[in-house]
């Protein structure tokens, strides 16, 4: 993972997107956290289908290292929509829907899910196994007057840098009583507060990783739980449920932590400290990831 990549603008000349405070508190050139909600941004940029930015090591090991947790944690939060609503023949849009687990784990439960991906290689593996998947960006791929049951962003909400015209659009595609369901990585964990610790003094590793720095889909933002349930309040939802979710687990551990490079004394290294404090970072308080369910007004 190169850090030489360039990176346009400087998050000093931008404002929070969840309370509009000035960005100052920075541990990288390319972020900074807000001082007032605790906000993170960066100016990394997006470049989906960008076939560079790819690396072949990526494919394989990506699916063996995630599938178990995310099937775990897809599991969880159809569990949460249905004590919010039925869920059989419910109309489902899922953003930037990848591989289209969350989609296929919805079908399964009886929804009309449909995903929608940039990433065309994406959107061909779904196809391929027979899932409904538009390719595209959101809302760009849908009609004006298209309605949702439930909106989802699965790990996607902070990849997108227009955030706010992201949230605008679940208002309006959503009917009163609909649903946004949201899994997002948390300022908040014990992950991130541990990288951002080390990048401090100089070890910037974890801290690259955490953000994705320099693969096709960095994160542009980290949200607090409380920081995010404020910006969709905003939009015009009412939170209705917050939870953490599990991010790791042993089994499938040495996959991931091996997603962008091949094993190394470093990575070895990382992969036997993780292993060691898997059950530290999988109690409530010190969860990386959580999930926020909001229902429109």
């Amino acid at each position: 993972m190169s850090e030489d990549r360039p990176v346009p603008g400087s998050p000093d000349d931008r404002v929070c997107v969840v309370c509009g405070a000035s960005l100052c508190a920075r541990v990288a050139e390319w972020s900074a956290q807000c001082p007032s909600c605790g906000t993170w941004h960066s100016t990394l940029v997006p470049e989906i289908n960008s076939v560079e930015l790819h690396d072949p090591i990526d494919r394989a090991d990506r699916i063996a290292g995630f599938k178990l947790l995310r099937d775990e944690n897809n599991a969880q939060i159809l569990d949460d929509l249905a004590t919010q609503m039925p869920l059989p023949d419910k109309r489902l849009f899922d953003v930037g829907s990848a591989h289209g687990w969350f989609i296929e784990a919805a079908a399964d439960r009886g929804m009309r899910a449909e995903g929608i991906e940039p990433e065309m290689e994406m959107v061909e593996h779904a196809r391929a196994r027979g899932l409904d998947v538009r390719p595209g960006y959101f809302p760009a791929v849908l009609a004006d007057d298209e309605q949702a049951d439930v909106i989802s962003f699965n790990d996607v909400l902070e990849h997108i840098p227009d955030v706010d015209a992201a949230l605008s659009a679940c208002a309006q595609h959503l009917p009163a009583g609909g649903l946004l369901s949201v899994n997002i990585p948390s300022a908040s964990g014990l992950a991130y507060r541990v990288a951002t610790t080390l990048a401090r003094v100089g070890i910037r590793g974890p801290y690259l990783r955490l953000w994705q720095y320099g693969l096709p889909s960095p994160h542009v933002h980290y949200f607090t739980p409380d920081g995010l349930q404020r910006l969709v309040e905003r939009h015009g939802f009412a939170v209705v449920l917050r939870r953490p979710l599990s991010s790791i687990r042993r089994q499938g551990l040495w996959e991931r932590v091996h997603t962008v490079s091949k094993p190394t004394l470093g990575s070895v290294l990382t992969f036997a400290a993780l292993w060691v404090a898997t059950p530290v970072f999988e109690r409530p308080r010190n969860a990386d990831v959580f999930l926020l369910v909001a229902r429109r007004q």
